[in-house]
This record gives C-alpha cells, sequence and structure tokens, in this order.
C-alpha cells in the first residue's frame, strides 16, 4: 500500500509531497497560543530533531485562522509552533506527529 504525505495549497499547487518516505504516525495533541503570543511549545515523546515532522491540523480561535497561519518544528522529545500571521487572538491548535521510518 502506498504511503507518504501529500499537501496542496487552496489554488491546487503541491506544496508538500513526501510520498517516497515511509512515516509512522505517532501521535496527536493539541496546545494552546495565548494573545498576543508568537510561539508555544510542548512535549511529546517519540519526536526527534532529524527523524520527526509536525503537522498543525486545524486552529480554533474567535478570529480567522487557518492552519497555514503557523508553522511547526520537532525536537528531542519536544516540539514548536509558530504564529505567521499578524492576528493577535488566542487560538487552539491541534498537532499531529509523524517520524520517518
Amino acid at each position: 500500500m502506498p504511503g507518504g504525505l501529500q499537501c496542496w495549497d487552496v489554488n491546487g499547487k503541491l506544496v508538500v509531497d513526501i510520498g517516497d518516505y515511509n512515516s509512522r504516525y505517532l501521535g496527536r495533541t493539541t496546545v494552546f497560543l495565548a494573545e498576543n503570543a508568537n510561539s508555544v511549545s510542548g512535549v511529546f515523546q517519540g519526536l526527534t530533531f532529524s527523524g520527526s515532522f509536525v503537522i498543525v491540523v486545524s486552529a480554533a480561535s474567535t478570529s480567522y485562522f487557518t492552519p497555514g497561519n503557523f508553522a511547526a518544528r520537532a525536537f528531542d522529545g519536544s516540539f514548536g509552533v509558530f504564529r505567521l500571521s499578524s492576528y493577535t487572538a488566542a487560538v487552539t491548535l491541534t498537532l499531529d506527529m509523524y517520524s520517518f521510518l
């Protein structure tokens, strides 16, 4: 069975294609990014700096956010999420964690 991850932007342009790498789903978590904060971090066992990645799946807020308003980075046993937009409202983010096999 084929595996991997492909993502397209709103114009239909392929922006992520890691279909030639096998990956394993590690789990899901949520984090709260406070109003006027630009980043948040959390702990997640199994993540590594060079062998994992984090995907922002959804954003829930009173302001208009999409997952594309955020960037996420895996570290050894933890992750960081960074706000890319100028909106400053608080937001709850749902994150999926993956590791390369």
